[in-house]
């Protein structure tokens, strides 16, 4: 039976679509950890012998800390393994076959760098094993002991276990800092009037300059492409929402207008960039695997 629909699908590209293939929650971040992770997610699949499922995902501009059987490829793992994940300036497609299962922590906007205990950037557009990605941390047993657990939900509670054992060893200072740049990089994501990051810097009572040195550190993407990416999101996840009720598409340029964008041109621009496709096109997609 499908998984019901997640109440926030920004960013899957056709959720509807994976929910007939996985299984798919989120669980809270917890109070040790609020600010730097946003959530936990997990997802596991069973795929008839022979068959697959593509799912492409436009990534948050954030990292995933994950654990799970399945690679890059979609090749299974076995034993299952660990991975950092930094922030993906494209988007990501996963191959899923056989059986398996993923557990992972979403980074908030700003979280990365504290657990990475360095420059979020190292890890932008790739993916580390836990032993380059997360010094401090004991990672054959985290993932073992993740592992041999055999359901998504306590997998999930162990390797929040795991990363608050990591943040209680990091500087209280630069954990403090993380924060604070978190804070600043949800006005991004919820304020739409936030088009520039000149916008961001007076938030955060920083200048340009400081500001992109924090989101370098603590990010490993620039406050400009932080806004962005959220305002791309937006506007596929409001061709979804589109395809799915028939009724209420204004037109790509009322969304360029809304999105703060000087005009469609601007936004069509963007939207190539980080989803490798016209908005007409995404949209004719979206319409078609909604019918």
């Amino acid at each position: 039976m499908p998984s019901a629909l997640p109440d926030d699908t920004r960013g899957i590209v056709d959720p509807q679509e994976m929910m007939r293939y996985v299984d798919f929650a989120r669980y809270p971040a917890g109070e040790a950890l609020d600010g730097l992770v946003e959530w936990f997610w997990s997802v596991a699949w069973s795929m008839p012998p022979g068959t697959f499922h593509d799912q492409q995902v436009l990534n948050h501009p954030a990292g995933n800390i994950s654990i799970g059987t399945l690679d890059d490829a979609g090749v299974p793992l076995d034993p299952a393994e660990g991975r950092v994940y930094g922030v993906m300036s494209s988007v990501s497609n996963r191959h899923l076959t056989v059986e398996g299962w993923t557990v992972a922590a979403r980074t908030t906007v700003g979280g990365l760098g504290v657990l990475l205990d360095a420059s979020a950037r190292t890890a932008a557009d790739a993916e580390l094993n836990f032993i380059d990605g997360l010094p401090g941390l004991t990672p054959g047993d985290l993932v073992a002991g993740v592992a041999k657990i055999g359901d998504n939900e306590p997998r999930t509670g162990a390797l929040r276990e795991g990363l608050e054992s990591l943040v209680a060893r990091r500087d209280p200072a630069m954990i403090a800092e993380a924060r604070e740049v978190a804070a600043v990089a949800a006005l991004a994501e919820h304020d739409r009037s936030v088009c520039r990051i000149e916008q961001l810097a007076c938030a955060a009572g920083a200048s340009v300059r400081t500001l992109q040195r924090l989101f370098d550190f603590h990010v490993g993407a620039s406050p400009s492409f932080v806004i962005r990416r959220w305002r791309i999101i937006e506007a596929a996840e409001a061709a979804r929402r589109a395809s799915d009720d028939g009724n209420s598409w204004r037109g790509w340029a009322a969304i360029a207008a809304e999105l703060g964008y000087a005009d469609q041109a601007h936004l069509t621009r963007d939207f190539r960039r980080h989803l490798g496709t016209s908005p007409s096109a995404y949209l004719s997609r979206t319409t078609r695997q909604g019918s």
